[in-house]
């Protein structure tokens, strides 16, 4: 289950739409939402599974009209998890959704929401990583729930996607440089414009890199401005 922000965030659209599709005239219209359980307090909740089930069928009906994709390079090599959710353009909260959803049946040695990696290994700090070879990547997102016309973010590539491909080199490389020890635990960083500078992109692609760090606890807000934190957590790919 989920919320309203995380509905909208799982199926790609605003918090009103999520409101306006899943109320009960639309439904009774055909909109073909969830209806939403009242949790705690009196917030609304929604079933992950009906959301999906709900914009694959949308997905299916404008299917025709999305151009499907070719991953270049070796149809067999292992492509990572942090790669494969850079593809897709999908949050690290809204990868998370998708393995929570996937991890039951790949314990049964079947697909999910996403398809059972080919590989799992332990990560040298916690958790474990997950590979998956590049033909069923592409299949994946070819054919993937929500898949269509407004159904979910946008498939990013190195021709549609410069951007997303910019912020995460530059996330890639504030973590070398405090791994290195340029930017000390609890050290300020410099300014958002030297920061551009410093790695050659957009003011832009500074905000939404140091956006994703802070996310994943790798940053932090303090008084005197955005500082590297005492430690990067563990992540689980």
């Amino acid at each position: 289950m989920t919320d309203r922000a995380g509905a909208a965030e799982f199926t790609g659209r605003s918090e009103h739409t999520i409101t306006i599709q899943t109320s009960p005239k639309r439904r009774a219209q055909g909109s073909g939402w969830p209806a939403p359980i009242s949790g705690p307090e009196g917030v609304l909740l929604y079933p992950l599974d009906e959301l999906a089930a709900a914009i694959e069928g949308i997905a299916e009906a404008s299917r025709a009209r999305v151009h499907s994709i070719t991953l270049d390079g070796d149809p067999d090599e292992l492509i990572p998890a942090l790669e494969f959710r850079a593809l897709i353009d999908a949050k690290a909260s809204t990868w998370s959704k998708y393995v929570d959803m996937s991890k039951a049946a790949w314990g049964r040695g079947e697909d999910g929401y996403l398809p059972r990696p080919d590989l799992e290994e332990p990560s040298p700090k916690r958790g474990v990583i997950r590979y998956w070879k590049r033909h069923r990547v592409e299949h994946w997102i070819n054919s993937r729930p929500g898949r269509g016309a407004g159904a979910g973010p946008p498939v990013r590539t190195e021709a549609t996607g410069p951007t997303a491909a910019k912020y995460r080199r530059v996330m890639a490389a504030i973590r070398q440089d405090i791994s290195e020890g340029i930017f000390a635990p609890g050290q300020r960083l410099p300014s958002e414009a030297t920061l551009g500078t410093r790695y050659a992109v957009s003011l832009t692609t500074v905000r939404r890199a140091l956006t994703e760090l802070r996310r994943e606890g790798v940053l932090s807000r303090s008084d005197d401005g955005i500082v590297a934190a005492p430690n990067t957590p563990p992540h689980d790919a």
